[in-house]
């Protein structure tokens, strides 16, 4: 049975077979999975009408299906390499009109941040509206949406491999030719990384997330942001690591550079 379409739809594509941190979203952080921290942030914004994880059909990752099944959650498998085409799949299957493209390992995502980058989409005349161009937030508030048809427009021209990986990089790298918005900050507050990649920024989320009191569910972008610049030696902790080192390294093998 087809599922029912919704209007704004957050597709968390989410593995374990990471290989600077395997298992890294389903790793404890307080009190639940990071996965947990980003389906709920992300199902905290006004318009967001539904949630899918969207995982890979490798064995390795039953353990997101089972997770998924454990906490109510939606999830769609598909090509554990060509995670565009995993996005197609998972929009056949949980069909949308827009698609809000979030990562599994950014457990501080902010809800207020989607809604921004939902709205600016569906007020303007745009394709792509991100939080990406130029960012002023620091990697791991990260937010992208586009409809449903342009990702599928996409799916059938985009060849490249990084551009397979990496969901909207074809189109971040053709800005000129796709209608572009961006949702500012309001101030560039760039530095630092609140996304888990490496076993570092692992403990930088332990070690942030020890300082909030238990009574705060939905930490504010504001809060993490002072409370990370209130405590420069977490900060430290994972600050060296590239913004752009995961996909310096697929455009790498292509023998190209990054055009950002």
């Amino acid at each position: 049975m087809l599922n029912p379409e919704v209007a704004t739809q957050v597709v968390i594509q989410a593995r374990m077979g990471s290989t600077r941190l395997p298992g890294k979203v389903l790793l404890p952080l307080n009190g639940i999975s990071v996965l947990g921290h980003v389906v709920r942030r992300a199902a905290a914004a006004a318009r967001v009408d539904r949630v899918v994880v969207a995982t890979s059909e490798l064995c390795e990752d039953d353990r997101i299906v089972e997770w998924c099944r454990d906490n109510a959650v939606n999830c769609s498998r598909g090509s554990a390499t060509d995670v565009l085409a995993r996005f197609v799949t998972t929009v056949g299957e949980w069909p949308c009109k827009t698609v809000v493209r979030i990562t599994g390992d950014c457990p501080a995502v902010d809800p207020g941040t989607v809604d921004a980058v939902v709205c600016h989409l569906l007020d303007g005349d745009f394709e792509y509206v991100s939080n990406l161009h130029p960012p002023s937030l620091p990697i791991g508030f990260d937010v992208e949406a586009l409809p449903a048809q342009v990702l599928r427009k996409v799916a059938g021209i985009a060849t490249l491999p990084s551009h397979r990986e990496h969901v909207t990089l074809y189109i971040r790298e053709k800005c000129d030719t796709f209608r572009f918005g961006n949702v500012s900050f309001g101030r560039v507050l760039t530095e630092g990384r609140f996304v888990i990649d490496h076993p570092q920024d692992y403990d930088f989320f332990q070690r942030l997330y020890a300082l909030i009191p238990d009574s705060i569910q939905l930490t504010s972008v504001y809060e993490l942001l002072n409370l990370a610049a209130l405590h420069p030696e977490i900060s430290a902790l994972n600050s060296s690591i590239d913004r752009y080192e995961g996909v310096r390294k697929s455009v790498g093998k292509e023998g190209r550079k990054l055009n950002l």
